[in-house]
Formats: C-alpha cells, sequence, structure tokens
C-alpha cells in the first residue's frame, strides 16, 4: 500500500487578483493530498480568496518574506513524502504541470528535488529568464528527505530558491530540471505599474544576489537541521 502524501505550498503576497485560477488547478488535480497557502503578510484580499477554498491557511501579520513563507508551509505538514512549490500568479497553470514537477522524484529516489524550467511560449523574456537564471524559478518538488536536512529558510525572502539550489549542491543531492511547456507568471510591472514594479524587482535581486554571496554565512548561522559533515564543507 502506497502511504505517500504529496502538499503544495502556495506562498502569496497580495496575490488576490490572481490566486483563484491557481488554487483551482492545483485543487483539482489528483496528485495533490493537501494544499496549504500562506498569506505573507498581504495588504489585499488574498486571504479571503485563500478563504473560499479548501486549504489549510497560514496568515503572517506582517510581510516575511518567502523563505520564511515555505518554512512555515514546511513545518506545518512534516510528514508529507513530497512537497510542491508553486506560485500564486502563475499564468497558463495546468494539470500536467504539476505531474511533470512531480515525476522526476516519484521515477528516481536519487533526486531529491525537481526545478521547473518555464517554456512560456510567446514571453520571450521569461524564456531568456529560464534560460540563463533557472535557479530563480519558484516552481519546484522537494523529497522529505532533503527537506529534514534543509538549513532555516526564514532569513532567505526572495533568495530561497537560490538557497535551496546552492545548499543541495553543497549537501551532495541531485537535481532534475522538468520542461513545463506554456506556463507563465505575471510580471512584477504589470502586477504594480513600471516604476513600483521595478523597484520591487531591484528588491528582489537584491535579496537574491545576498543570498548568493552569503549563503554558507547565513547556513552557518542558522544551520536548522544541516547535518555535521555538510557544515564542514561551509
Amino acid at each position: 500500500m502506497n502511504n505517500s502524501q504529496t502538499v503544495v505550498l502556495v506562498p502569496a503576497y497580495n496575490e488576490a487578483p490572481r490566486l483563484a485560477p491557481v488554487l483551482e488547478v492545483i485543487l483539482s488535480s489528483p496528485l495533490v493530498d493537501k494544499t496549504i497557502v500562506i498569506d505573507d503578510g498581504s495588504q489585499d484580499d488574498t486571504a479571503k480568496v485563500a478563504a473560499t477554498y479548501p486549504v489549510e491557511l497560514l496568515r503572517f501579520d506582517e510581510n516575511r518574506g518567502k523563505g520564511a513563507a515555505l518554512q512555515a508551509g514546511l513545518q506545518t505538514a512534516p510528514d508529507a513524502s513530497y512537497y510542491l512549490f508553486f506560485d500564486a500568479d502563475l499564468l497558463n497553470f495546468r494539470h500536467e504541470h504539476i505531474a511533470e514537477l512531480l515525476h522526476p522524484l516519484l521515477e528516481n529516489e536519487k533526486i531529491a528535488m525537481s526545478v521547473g524550467l518555464f517554456r512560456a511560449g510567446h514571453k520571450k523574456s521569461v524564456n531568456l529568464a529560464q534560460q540563463y537564471f533557472s535557479i530563480l524559478n519558484g516552481q519546484r518538488g522537494l523529497r522529505r528527505s532533503f527537506v529534514e536536512i534543509l538549513p532555516d529558510l526564514n532569513w532567505s525572502r526572495f533568495g530561497v530558491e537560490i538557497l535551496l539550489s546552492r545548499y543541495a549542491k553543497l549537501a551532495g543531492q541531485e537535481i532534475a530540471q522538468p520542461e513545463l511547456q506554456g506556463i507563465s507568471h505575471v510580471t512584477k510591472e504589470e502586477k504594480l505599474g513600471f516604476l513600483r514594479g521595478f523597484d520591487y524587482r531591484l528588491q528582489m535581486f537584491s535579496e537574491c544576489i545576498y543570498s548568493l554571496f552569503y549563503h554558507k554565512k547565513m547556513i552557518r548561522r542558522f544551520p536548522g537541521n544541516v547535518p555535521p559533515h555538510v557544515l564542514q564543507k561551509l
């Protein structure tokens, strides 16, 4: 008998206009057993939208960043076999994208994490970003054995994806990169307008760069469940 459970985590910050279509796909997938939405201190109706669906809703009083949101979600479902991360602003999101992200974990026990690569069709800027900066992609699948040895994610904010990828390499964990055809996301500029969106993008890049250059230092400072043999490499 297969008792494995797949839990989806959806971190969301001011995503009320975009969250519902993403949840409808996730909740109608036969591959998903539980969905957790983490409202990261939103100032809009993100929590109200999430509450209309059969999900577990976690709410932060203030914005703590994506890393802290994912950390909270992982701690809420410690016994899952697989964890899938999906952003709340996805476009053209379909059931097959869930299957493509989960498949490498199901088929190969050596794979600790899958990182979905967008192939967004007409969105050339998204395709280029995926080609050169796939380490930033938020659509990921994690095996529980990998989650159980993760460092603390709370400090990492938008740099959480870089932290996960760099840590997997340090810990000698294998990563798969399945292609997610047709999927895309709403850009910061489309959400907020050009100036506010550009400022927000700069903040995101700043947090990513910090994680890229200081992840080893921060892992030593906040080791979480990192095994001693991995800490020795830092």
